[in-house]
């Protein structure tokens, strides 16, 4: 019987080699931190020797890159619906959170635990996750002005302020969640959800 695989065209293979890569270097990242997961640890987990891992990335910080830009950055901020409120539009990883959350909470722990990692001035994490962070916060900020031109964010707030505030919000839960395995991430990103509309939102 032939293998799915071997259907594949050669460029639909590397992006299959590709994603186990990636998804092995979460499965570490939650297990063991990014600082102490080796490339060849990644390679093993993923099924493929040191050498192909070498010469398809070079590096375990290639990977890292692959990672955030293919699984972090889209996965847990992703468009939003162009049908969408500006409130709602300045919410939205909340809901995303919650989704991935359902679908694979072990690929959100790992995103998560990757972003924690960047506390340490050493981390080769830091820029990453600093430059993601600032580009979440500036898309809730879009949120907000837009909110407040199509009425659903309230006139008076300090966007600035208030973009901080939304888009900093999970990240305690979530440390709460990678620390405490019985933690319900879920009603607590609700709650919090709920907090910030009728903090932020108007009366419509």
């Amino acid at each position: 019987m032939t293998s799915p695989t071997t259907r594949l065209t050669q460029p639909e293979r590397v992006e299959l080699s590709n994603r186990r890569l990636v998804l092995a270097a979460i499965e570490l990242i939650a297990e063991k931190g990014w600082e102490a997961t080796t490339a060849a640890e990644i390679g093993r987990r993923a099924g493929y020797s040191r050498a192909m891992v070498h010469a398809r990335y070079g590096s375990k910080d290639a990977i890292l890159e692959a990672f955030f830009q293919q699984d972090y950055v889209e996965r847990l901020a992703p468009d939003p619906r162009p049908d969408a409120t500006g409130l709602q539009r300045a919410v939205a990883h909340f809901d995303r959170v919650v989704q991935l959350h359902g679908e694979d909470p072990d690929f959100l722990r790992g995103m998560f635990i990757a972003g924690f990692e960047a506390v340490k001035t050493t981390s080769g994490l830091r820029p990453r996750v600093r430059s993601y962070l600032r580009r979440g916060t500036d898309r809730v900020a879009v949120g907000l002005r837009d909110g407040i031109q199509d009425g659903s964010v309230r006139a008076d707030i300090d966007i600035e302020r208030a973009a901080t505030d939304i888009a900093m919000a999970v990240f305690g839960v979530a440390f709460q969640w990678t620390v405490f395995p019985d933690f319900d991430l879920v009603p607590e990103l609700e709650y919090i959800r709920a907090r910030l509309i009728r903090t932020y939102g108007t009366a419509q």
